[in-house]
């Protein structure tokens, strides 16, 4: 998704520099570009961390249930 994301904002980028930029350099679409990568990158290490997070607090879910379950296992 953050691919297309990314597509999406080069795109705009290269719209944008064209208009505003009529004749002049390349360097405002380069600019352009990078602002548009860094924010993917950003939203893609934030989704990495969302997800990483997600999955430890599953695995703790699994861990105490598997505890609850060995304490009870035993008391019987």
């Amino acid at each position: 998704m953050s691919d297309i994301e990314n597509k999406m904002a080069h795109a705009r980028a290269d719209v944008n520099a064209d208009v505003e930029n009529f004749g002049h350099g390349g360097t405002e679409k380069k600019v352009a570009y990078a602002k548009a990568d860094l924010k993917a990158a950003a939203e893609k290490a934030k989704s990495d961390v969302e997800n990483k997070l997600s999955h430890a607090k599953i695995d703790a879910q699994k861990a105490r249930a598997d505890i609850g379950k060995k304490m009870s296992d035993m008391l019987k």
